[in-house]
């Protein structure tokens, strides 16, 4: 299992402070949406300069226009771009398009998505790398953490490789690490922690001790 750091706080020198102290525990580093929208794809190229070993991920969320959208955040070093599940199959097919230029991925955010082994499969087929189930959509569904809890035990219904986003801390990733996820999305945990670093690698030790179930 992965962990992608989230850079959500929309100040760009804190977020390279975090990364700097927390980069050797993760696996991927996420310009969160609130930092692209504060201080643009800028954010992408210093954290691209700064960490060549790491992928890079850019979340824009995009949901409409596509190529030209994804284009500035590959071309500025991203390796991941993400796309709002919910957006027409034409946009969806236009980011896809632009990350193939640029041998990058696509991820989809569920926020907005109903049926998300249904959509998965579809995102599939377009050609998405990976899906985040976010469960700020499951908090605004009556019965929401129930409804996530069965997608996550359902997990192999979906072809796609799936992340998890949304106030994951340690005591919950050792439980989610038992599950087919591929990866979880971490921000505040170890972003706004007064001490990153040891946080990261309490989570990467987590995730390193071998599964309950191959231990039995």
């Amino acid at each position: 299992m992965k962990i992608q750091l989230a850079l959500d706080r929309p100040d760009l020198a804190h977020a390279l402070q975090v990364v700097a102290h927390a980069a050797a525990y993760v696996d991927s580093i996420e310009a969160g949406t609130p930092l692209l929208i504060r201080e643009g794809i800028r954010a992408v190229r210093e954290l691209r300069r700064k960490y060549r070993g790491r992928a890079i991920v850019a979340d824009i969320k995009v949901i409409d226009a596509g190529d030209p959208i994804a284009e500035m955040a590959f071309a500025a070093g991203a390796n991941v771009v993400t796309v709002l599940g919910c957006a027409s199959d034409d946009v969806i097919e236009r980011v896809i398009h632009a990350a193939r230029r640029y041998e990058g991925v696509v991820m989809a955010d569920s926020l907005g998505v109903t049926n998300i082994p249904e959509r998965a499969l579809r995102l599939l087929e377009l050609g998405v790398g990976s899906i985040c189930i976010n469960r700020r959509g499951f908090r605004k569904q009556r019965g929401g953490e129930e409804g996530l809890k069965r997608l996550l035990n359902a997990l192999h219904e979906i072809e796609l490789p799936v992340y998890l986003a949304g106030g994951i801390d340690v005591d919950e990733l050792a439980e989610l690490r038992n599950t087919a996820l591929a990866g979880v999305i971490v921000g505040a945990a170890i972003a706004e922690s007064s001490s990153p670093a040891a946080v990261a690698r309490q989570m990467r030790k987590v995730l390193d001790q071998e599964p309950e179930t191959k231990r039995r």
